[in-house]
């Protein structure tokens, strides 16, 4: 290898390398300012893998564990992702979107190398309903295209 091309291709491992590393922090989610703890009511933390959206015990959001939020309280719904290393879906990334109630949020993209994102909102009236799902194409996706959340 000439020194020419040595050169070459050390300057584009390196800049191959930047591209890569700046892209793990999505832009938007840098610039975002979030509502403070001090401004939050309620904090909840919904675990996301290939079986669905799970509560803190690892029990799957259903029909009969139903994810409850109290209403007119501030809400910060923390996502995180929670694939096995051994399963497929490791490599998998999720994204989650709230709507109900004239609400629409997206959370950020969480994967193995980004694992929390948030959606903070102001909870409706009392018998309101929710519902989050991921809105990529991922494995499980089945599993993650109802979670029900119930104003009481």
């Amino acid at each position: 290898m000439t020194m020419m091309n040595c050169r070459f291709f050390k300057a584009f491992v390196a800049a191959t390398t930047m591209v890569f590393a700046t892209s793990l922090v999505p832009l938007s989610m840098a610039l975002a300012s979030p509502p403070t703890s001090k401004d939050v009511d309620v904090e909840i933390t919904v675990r996301v893998n290939e079986k669905g959206f799970l509560d803190q015990k690892g029990k799957v959001f259903g029909p009969k564990n139903i994810l409850t939020l109290p209403h007119g309280k501030v809400v910060r719904m923390t996502f995180v992702f929670d694939e096995e290393m051994s399963s497929l879906a490791y490599g998998d990334t999720h994204q989650v979107a709230i709507t109900g109630d004239g609400l629409t949020k997206e959370s950020g993209k969480i994967w193995m190398f980004n694992q929390k994102t948030s959606i903070a909102f102001q909870v409706g009236k009392e018998g309101a309903q929710y519902r989050a799902y991921c809105i990529l194409d991922c494995i499980g996706m089945e599993h993650l295209n109802n979670l029900v959340i119930q104003v009481v």
